[in-house]
């Protein structure tokens, strides 16, 4: 998989780079981790009778009975079927409006990951894509510098979403990571996470310590730290292993977190950028499977979680 084509939950700094705004803009794609002010609220019953459906740029609809459900942790829409114009609707710009009852909530906007230019606020990658045609992933990216606020706000998680979801069966959480903490040693960075399911589903998910950590980071570009200045960033330097074919997967990759489990993960990365000693802000994506069929994602007793999340954290090193 072409690396910088992975826009999930942050642009790292090597596409930075090359878009010639590392030392200017620092963009967020916060799409599982988000903190809104509709958090809060995620696990309440608003008492609202109502439906969850969207409508394509082309009048097109995508009813709430076309929904299988929701993965809110990674925003990721499960369909019963697939729906080919999605694939090709990035080409030619376009939007789609997400619905409750007869309220427009929000809208966002079809991106194909082929143009130079990049988004803002909320938007689905279309060409190329990452996922089967049975799934909408809505992203959310925002511009922050030093000199203004954030322009937009994330509905993803407005509250009479969650309320229709679940009134329809459709909710579900997903998977949440947080790092626990790290340790910097002679080049040497260790990083220790935890990985909870608060759904119903059990979940197989990508195991780094059963790939290697060179197979994992084709998934996800892992860990990035910056100062508080947001001029300077640091990472690993591990060598990052291709599968052939590229979308290609093992079951053996997978291992079992079940419903209302925790699971402590180590991550060691031998080769790591020098750190000096001060205060950084951490970011790590933590990454699952994309190409995976509708017919596969079943597997023993769980389902093959899908997309990323992303999780923060402020830390100080000696």
């Amino acid at each position: 998989m072409i690396q910088f084509l992975k826009f999930n939950n942050i642009v790292k700094f090597k596409q930075m780079k090359k878009l010639g705004c590392f030392f200017i803009v620092i963009l967020l794609f916060i799409t599982g981790c988000t903190k809104n002010e509709y958090e809060s609220t995620n696990g309440g019953d608003f008492g609202i009778g109502s439906d969850f459906w969207l409508k394509m740029g082309d009048g097109s609809i995508v009813s709430t009975s076309d929904i299988d459900f929701y993965d809110v942790s990674t925003h990721m829409i499960y369909l019963k079927k697939k729906l080919p114009y999605l694939e090709n609707m990035g080409l030619y710009g376009g939007a789609m409006s997400v619905y409750v009852d007869d309220v427009e909530i929000y809208t966002c906007s079809f991106h194909s990951l082929l143009l130079s230019s990049l988004p803002e606020g909320a938007y689905i990658s279309c060409v190329p894509s990452f996922y089967p045609e049975d799934i909408i992933r809505i992203n959310f990216a925002q511009f922050i510098n030093s000199n203004h606020e954030p322009q937009f706000t994330d509905h993803r998680s407005d509250k009479r979403i969650i309320a229709a979801l679940k009134k329809n069966h459709q909710y579900h959480e997903g998977l949440h990571c947080e790092i626990q903490s790290v340790h910097v040693s002679n080049g040497k960075l260790g990083l220790n996470i935890e990985l909870s399911n608060q759904d119903t589903y059990h979940y197989y998910y990508l195991d780094p310590n059963k790939m290697g950590i060179g197979l994992f980071h084709y998934f996800t570009n892992g860990l990035y730290l910056w100062n508080d200045a947001f001029t300077k960033n640091f990472t690993h330097q591990e060598t990052v292993i291709h599968p052939e074919p590229w979308d290609s997967w093992k079951k053996e990759w997978l291992s079992l977190i079940r419903s209302g489990e925790r699971k402590k993960i180590s991550i060691t990365y031998q080769h790591f950028d020098a750190i000096p000693s001060g205060k950084y802000k951490m970011y790590f994506e933590f990454p699952g499977l994309s190409h995976v069929s509708q017919k596969d994602r079943k597997l023993g007793n769980g389902r093959i979680w899908m997309g990323s999340i992303g999780t923060e954290k402020e830390i100080a090193i000696q």
